[in-house]
């Protein structure tokens, strides 16, 4: 039997005694990210947090190496009590998240299977209690129809934004696939309106060194802020205090190479640390993209090789059938950001750490300061609380 994994986009809210629930979705979205900026030099978004709630939905049903490399993966404690305390206290911020708090949040996970495939029943009970997973019944013998009705599903889970995520070739196999897939909804507005009176062309150097003209949001207010002498960062809170979006620009004169390449976990750390009340001008191009992937060779590169391989992957704990094995690990991620809010190559000869020690005198700050972000940034979800990263990624104009 072969497994199909669709992780899309996924939103979480922790309430503060879940911080540590956090920590391993969180290093594993810097292993991941990593990957992705190596992948393409243009745009890209991702949730990493929602590749990982499948991995976790996926090791529950894995045993031995399988199990392990899956552990690894999505930074599991081996403990099964610590992963199921973990598990609920996610879930338990995520249902705190979404009530009020003036976004709209749509999050759903599922399990699809054909009626002869055979699930063990506690594993169809973990995840229901765990993940709020259902199972979902696919189609006997028909591709198209299987194929039709995971994308009605997805498509309103997501209010539309993703549509056409999987075709009649991921059933191939016909009542040998199973897949697993959560999705996620998220309209949040900020906290100040963007004016769109204020919104006109600007000019944007992409990451290929052409300049094009995008329409650029602007406004001059307190919001929260820190920089060094190779970077700026940018918090602009949604109406919901939890929440809130970041942007990393790099100097004018820095390849955003060198600053990708130096943000690890310590790095962000000091930068989502040092934020605090600014006035500022800032000068932010409006953008709507998406990005598409199938993360097997990330997963792969990562340690994961027992799941991918019919010959070794044991899936025991999801199903006694055998060959079960993962065929395909798909990952869809959208953002939109406007005046309202957001609906979710060069070498650097470089030695210096962008991210290290500051200069013991700081050249004094302006009283205002500008954000002009007309050359390639990076950007962030996170929730404020827990300091867990939501969704993240490139823009580079292109």
């Amino acid at each position: 039997m072969r497994l199909s994994v669709l992780p899309l986009m996924l939103i979480i809210s922790l309430p503060a005694w879940a911080q540590s629930a956090s920590e391993g979705p969180n290093a594993h979205a810097w292993q991941m990210s990593h990957l992705f900026r190596q992948m393409t030099k243009g745009n890209f978004c991702f949730s990493p947090f929602s590749g990982h709630r499948v991995a976790a939905m996926l090791a529950e049903g894995a045993r031995g190496d399988t199990q392990k490399q899956l552990l690894s993966l999505a930074h599991l404690d081996a403990d099964a009590a610590r992963r199921g305390t973990d598990a609920e206290a996610l879930s338990q911020g995520l249902r705190n998240s979404s009530k009020g708090g003036g976004m709209l949040l749509d999050v759903a996970n599922s399990l699809w299977a054909p009626p002869v495939a055979f699930l063990e029943p506690g594993y169809v009970s973990l995840l229901k209690e765990r993940f709020g997973a259902a199972v979902q019944p696919l189609p006997a013998g028909d591709a198209l129809a299987s194929a039709s009705a995971v994308n009605r599903w997805i498509r309103d889970k997501t209010n539309g934004r993703i549509t056409d995520l999987v075709g009649p070739q991921t059933f191939a196999q016909g009542d040998g696939t199973v897949l697993a897939v959560n999705a996620v909804y998220l309209r949040a507005a900020w906290l100040r309106r963007f004016d769109p009176r204020q919104t006109r062309p600007r000019a944007f150097a992409t990451a290929s060194r052409s300049s094009i003209m995008l329409p650029t949001m602007a406004r001059r207010s307190e919001f929260g802020y820190t920089e060094a002498a190779t970077w700026q960062c940018l918090e602009i809170p949604f109406s919901s205090p939890d929440f809130a979006m970041m942007f990393l620009l790099p100097g004018a004169d820095v390849n955003l190479e060198t600053v990708e390449a130096a943000l690890k976990p310590e790095a962000w750390a000091k930068v989502s640390g040092g934020l605090g009340p600014t006035e500022l001008n800032v000068y932010l191009p409006r953008f709507n993209f998406s990005s598409q992937v199938n993360l097997q060779g990330l997963w792969q590169q990562l340690g994961v090789e027992a799941a991918f391989d019919s010959t070794k992957s044991d899936l025991t704990g999801m199903t006694p059938q055998k060959p079960c094995w993962v065929s395909q690990v798909l990952h869809e991620a959208t953002i939109e950001v406007n005046e309202l809010g957001a609906e979710a190559a060069a070498v650097t000869m470089s030695p210096a750490d962008p991210f290290g020690p500051a200069d013991s005198t700081p050249p004094p700050k302006p009283k205002v300061i500008n954000f002009i972000a007309n050359r390639p940034f990076l950007w962030f979800t996170v929730h404020k609380p827990s300091g867990l990263i939501l969704f993240m990624g490139r823009f580079a104009g292109e």
